[in-house]
């Protein structure tokens, strides 16, 4: 859960509220604003950024994984890098 993912999920939620906002009004309704029902697309269009976020909770995209592997292998080097010396203290 870092600040990328965050970004990331945002950026996703975004996407998808507009994209489901822009279902519920059509193509008929595009071109006349006062045809549009705007709680309904309102209520659809939170409801889509919801599902993203929860979706990305649960299963994370790939580039999310990716960098969640990558931040381990770092995680991972240092802590080795920092037993490095003990280990030598220890053979002497």
């Amino acid at each position: 859960m870092t600040k990328a993912f965050w970004a990331s999920t945002g950026e996703a939620a975004i996407k998808a509220a507009a994209a489901a906002a822009l279902g519920v009004i059509g193509t008929a309704e595009f071109l006349t604003v006062t045809g549009v029902d705007w709680a309904t697309v309102g209520g659809v269009a939170v409801l889509a950024a919801i599902v993203s976020v929860l979706t990305a909770v649960v299963a994370p995209n790939p580039d999310i994984r990716a960098a969640r592997r990558e931040a381990a292998a770092v995680a991972a080097a240092a802590a080795e890098a920092a037993n490095k010396p003990r280990a030598r203290r220890a053979k002497k």
